[in-house]
């Protein structure tokens, strides 16, 4: 794992390249992020949970986003740090 004080410029260097991405903050709580594209728009999808599988329950409300600025300041605000 990674050193906690990691700050991601990009979302790229966040997912080492990939769209899709597992991250685990220091409060174990875990958010699944990708991004795919409807037509020629490029989206977000941050969803929280308590683990690593798919019927985990959700901590809070996912987030839905066209900003990559937004996906970023919730993985460096909340020291989130790429697990998977």
């Amino acid at each position: 794992m990674e050193n906690l004080t990691t700050e991601y410029k990009t979302l790229g260097q966040a997912l080492k390249t990939k769209s899709y991405g597992v991250f685990k903050n220091d409060k174990d709580e875990y958010c699944n992020v990708r991004y795919y594209y409807v037509g020629d728009k490029k989206k977000f999808q941050i969803i929280f949970s308590k683990g690593l599988g798919l019927n985990d329950i959700a901590t809070r409300y996912a987030i839905n986003t066209t900003s990559e600025k937004k996906v970023l300041k919730v993985l460096n605000s909340e020291n989130f740090i790429l697990v998977d």
